[in-house]
């Protein structure tokens, strides 16, 4: 009976071993997050020296088994902010995830494209910057814009958000404060802030949400002394924020600007240019993304007036008094755009965006991608159409190719989307290569929600081996568990590949607020497909109310005498 008993646990296989592990870790990890709520102060926060002495804890205590900084520093990090889910109370079920389920109809959408999120808080910063007025809208109202407003009226600006719109009164230009400023979760807002304070003799903490805690600045850090200025990790052995800023204000009369520095920092220190005390010259010729600062920042720079020279790949800014439109003209956002017309291909039919398409390299690569999978793409001043005469049931090798250098990294997903759309139709079709280890790592995750396998440059169903399915090879029935989108663009993705679900079950989404956090309108649109109406309904007028009638009288009020049990 032993001898039965150890042969039977034997057998049991390592990867369900581990399975348990895993399930182990993650009852420790909420233990560990709900005795953090514990320790919680007043505010809601916890308390820095509790937060050091933990961290002191770890590390010492990884030192011993690693020597891997992912693990002693991001590891501990990501513990500190990692959310769960509540706990349901008693008979209360647990809200149940999205289900990505449209109707496999040909797509018919025509609607006012979403304006650019990242030159509109380009536009807004010179206009707090420079003290002038400016209207935008109807504005892309999500998260980042609405962080970018609170981030510069904390330094002083004078912006106003209401109904889609955002307007900056006419006030003097916002300053450089000593005091801690909160990015969100963007690091373009931080960038532009960035650039206002190196212009002048200051110092500031920033803090900002978790991409940017577990971001890697180190390449800023290494920059700082170029132009004046020093950055501190106020987490020790951290890449991330927060971070403190001391700058001298002398900046440097030309910087060769690094590869591996971020090209949106260049941005923000030529948007910033016209409000330094000197000119300064900025090299480009070592960086990847020249052009993408070319063709997204320069007519920014041209339409307001900005005193900026270019010379082959240097661009040198001086200080001038701009020219500030009132209602600046914003293109339509080409990462949005992008995966609303790649409803055409997924679904067939046609998508009809109206506004300005953006002109540099990265968005007309992206319509490239639409191009080489059969899509008709046509562009016009005022509105870009995709489409499509039936769902792609192939992804075929010209779209491979249409995907180079100016291809950005972040899009990605997209033509994995359609892959994954083709491979769940036809059973197989080519997979984009990817050389981030990160972005493999989220697509393989990707891939196996949707029941499919990358291997040899391929997307096919999942086989599922003898173990899986059981002794008699009969298919298991998988369960389909939600996933949980590392980023919105990989949602999108999802929302693009479940178009292929057909008559089978659903795509379940675990997280679909953080979509909503980029594009808050885009639940209601996908929910309306095959023919979303993005206008609003007018509303009826409402009945009026019975006029109320005042009754005088002659009576007096006399109120009872207290009884003793009243007291």
């Amino acid at each position: 009976m032993s001898d039965q008993f150890h042969e039977s646990k034997a057998r049991r296989p390592l990867r369900d071993v581990v399975s348990d592990i895993d399930k182990d870790i993650l009852r420790l990890l909420m233990r560990r997050h709900n005795l953090l709520r514990k320790m919680h102060n007043a505010k809601g926060f916890l308390d820095p020296s509790e937060e050091k002495g933990l961290r002191e804890a770890w590390e010492a205590a990884v030192s011993r088994v690693s020597r891997d900084a992912r693990l002693s520093s991001r590891f501990f990090s990501l513990m500190q902010e990692v959310e769960f889910l509540p706990r349901p109370e008693d008979g209360e079920e647990r809200r149940a995830a999205f289900n990505l389920a449209p109707p496999a109809l040909p797509v018919k959408l025509d609607m006012e494209a979403p304006l650019a999120c990242r030159a509109t808080r380009a536009w807004l910063f010179l206009a707090a910057a420079s003290g002038r007025p400016l209207h935008l809208g109807p504005c892309l109202m999500n998260d980042p814009i609405v962080d970018c407003v609170k981030l510069f009226n904390q330094m002083g600006a004078a912006l106003n958000r209401e109904d889609g719109n955002v307007t900056a009164a006419a006030a003097a230009p916002m300053t450089a404060p000593d005091k801690v400023l909160h990015a969100g979760d963007s690091a373009w807002n931080f960038y532009l802030a960035l650039a206002y304070y190196l212009g002048r003799p200051s110092r500031t903490k920033f803090t900002g949400d978790t991409s940017l805690k577990l971001g890697d600045f180190s390449p800023l850090r290494r920059l700082m002394p170029s132009l004046g200025a020093r950055l501190v990790h106020v987490v020790p052995k951290s890449d991330g924020f927060p971070i403190r800023i001391e700058c001298s204000g002398a900046l440097p009369d030309s910087l060769r600007f690094p590869a591996e520095a971020p090209i949106e920092l260049a941005e923000a220190l030529l948007l910033a240019g016209s409000f330094y005390e000197r000119p300064l010259r900025i090299d480009l010729a070592d960086h990847p993304h020249k052009d993408v600062l070319r063709s997204r920042t320069l007519p920014i720079l041209r339409s307001i007036g900005a005193q900026l020279e270019e010379d082959g790949d240097a661009f040198r800014i001086s200080p001038s008094d701009i020219d500030l439109p009132q209602r600046p003209l914003l293109p339509m956002e080409p990462e949005l755009a992008l995966f609303l017309l790649a409803l055409a291909p997924a679904l067939g039919g046609e998508v009809r965006l109206r506004g300005r398409w953006p002109q540099y390299p990265g968005a007309e690569a992206g319509l490239a991608l639409l191009k080489a999978c059969g899509a008709d793409v046509v562009t016009s001043e005022d509105a870009v159409s995709c489409t499509a005469k039936a769902p792609l049931a192939a992804l075929p090798g010209q779209a491979l190719t249409a995907i180079d250098d100016s291809f950005p990294a972040d899009w990605l997903p997209l033509p994995i989307a359609l892959a994954a759309a083709a491979a769940l139709r036809d059973g197989d079709a080519a997979m984009p290569a990817l050389t981030d280890s990160q972005l493999r790592a989220d697509a393989q995750g990707f891939l196996m929600d949707l029941g499919l396998d990358a291997l040899d440059g391929k997307v096919r169903p999942r086989n599922f081996s003898t173990a899986e399915n059981g002794e008699d090879g009969e298919e298991r029935r998988v369960e389909r568990h939600p996933w949980n989108a590392p980023t919105p663009v990989w949602a999108l993705a999802l929302a693009v590949a479940a178009c292929a679900h057909g008559a089978r079950t659903g795509f379940k989404l675990g997280n679909p607020g953080i979509i909503t956090a980029l594009y808050p309108a885009f639940w209601a649109l996908y929910n309306g497909l095959p023919e979303p109406r993005m206008q609003r309904q007018a509303e009826k007028d409402a009945p009026a109310a019975p006029r109320r009638r005042r009754v005088i009288t002659n009576a007096i009020a006399v109120l009872p005498e207290p009884r003793d049990e009243d007291y």
